[in-house]
């Protein structure tokens, strides 16, 4: 039975007018004082989700979690900072003890494998925020009813909240199983290479890029935009794993990947060029691919190779690989033509280049 003589007295405006609202919370088991609160955050409609989509109740301050953690709260807040979030004030409740469990993880890795877990932590919070917004901009894009601005209708809002929240955990287990799946692909990845236990390895990277994207953005809608670049990472993703390579990350219209030899780095760059489906829609790729000593380090590539791929595809035309000599010399039987040598960005000699034909021009 709804206390509306207390959800008015706690502050909640005209709660008999917003009723279907707050039955709603009600038959969900959502207490007076959960809704009265929820209103002074000015969140009564998004109560119902953001309870399933939070990690638990913030039963925790900074200080008290510093002290449940026995660590200084400056270390605790300085966890919250690399991991991309918002630090409290350290006597506000914000915390819930899921956070807590896992600064006791970050702590525990720390003094096992020492400060690459500082570069960890940064990592994790800015894929955790780049998944975010993945999951914000698939759902703007397919549930406008979850927008109080869109419904004009708290409960209607409420209940679409709700209803997407409710993934939440589930992509907390899915995430789970593919970080997992992940782990073993890339340590069969670094097992393939030469050399040590040391940040540096070698290997093959290369850029790809569309071509005219600046151009597209300005005649397509919001909508095919959004449709052409997932398109294109998704063929790009299929094009370099299908090649044994491994996707480092996207830069807008851009990829880099990491290949273990020369043969599959010049693979996938020519394969990435010459897709029937970059044809069909009338995308231009280009690519540069170096090979060499770099630096793999917080989910990164750093490096001569790495820099010298990065303006090769600058400096290729559309439907063009350009390969560094360092990959041309693994390639003895690959087509390939010899370019002048070209002046780029941060080197200082002219550098040569070769064009890497299609597998069929051999």
């Amino acid at each position: 039975m709804v206390d509306w003589d207390a959800l008015e007295a706690g502050g909640i405006a005209d709660a008999r007018g917003r009723a279907g609202l707050v039955e709603y919370l009600d038959s969900l088991g959502f207490t007076a004082e959960q809704m009265i609160d929820a209103e002074r955050r000015g969140r009564l409609f998004g109560l119902a989700g953001d309870t399933v989509g939070q990690s638990g109740p913030p039963d925790y301050t900074l200080h008290s979690a510093a002290d449940a953690l026995g660590v200084p709260v400056g270390e605790v807040a300085q966890a919250w900072r690399m991991l991309g979030l918002s630090v409290p004030s350290h006597d506000t409740p914000a915390l819930s003890q899921a956070d807590v469990d896992g600064l006791a993880t970050w702590l525990q890795m720390r003094s096992y494998l020492g400060e690459p877990v500082d570069g960890f932590l940064r990592v994790l919070g800015a894929t955790m925020a780049r998944l975010a917004e993945a999951e914000s901009s698939m759902i703007r894009l397919t549930q406008p009813d979850m927008w109080l601005g869109h419904t004009g209708d708290e409960l209607t809002t409420a209940r679409a909240w709700r209803m997407v929240a409710q993934y939440i955990p589930r992509i907390g287990a899915m995430i789970d199983a593919v970080h997992r799946q992940h782990q073993v692909s890339h340590r069969t990845f670094l097992e393939g290479l030469a050399g040590g236990p040391s940040a540096s390895i070698v290997c093959g990277v290369g850029f790809a890029d569309l071509t005219g994207f600046t151009a597209l953005t300005q005649v397509l809608t919001s909508a095919e935009l959004a449709t052409l670049l997932t398109d294109f990472a998704g063929t790009v993703a299929d094009v370099v794993h299908c090649d044994g390579g491994r996707v480092v990350k996207f830069i807008g219209d851009a990829v880099m990947w990491v290949s273990a030899t020369g043969e599959l780095l010049a693979k996938a760059a020519v394969d990435l060029v010459n897709h029937p489906k970059a044809r069909e829609t009338g995308l231009r790729v280009r690519a540069g691919v170096a090979y060499g000593e770099m630096i793999a380090i917080n989910g990164d590539y750093f490096g001569t190779p790495v820099n010298l791929a990065a303006r090769l595809v600058d400096a290729a035309a559309p439907k063009q690989v350009l390969a560094s000599s360092c990959v041309r010399d693994q390639l003895s039987n690959w087509p390939a033509t010899l370019q002048e040598p070209l002046t780029l960005k941060g080197f200082d000699k002219p550098v040569p280049a070769y064009e890497l034909h299609s597998v069929a021009d051999r």
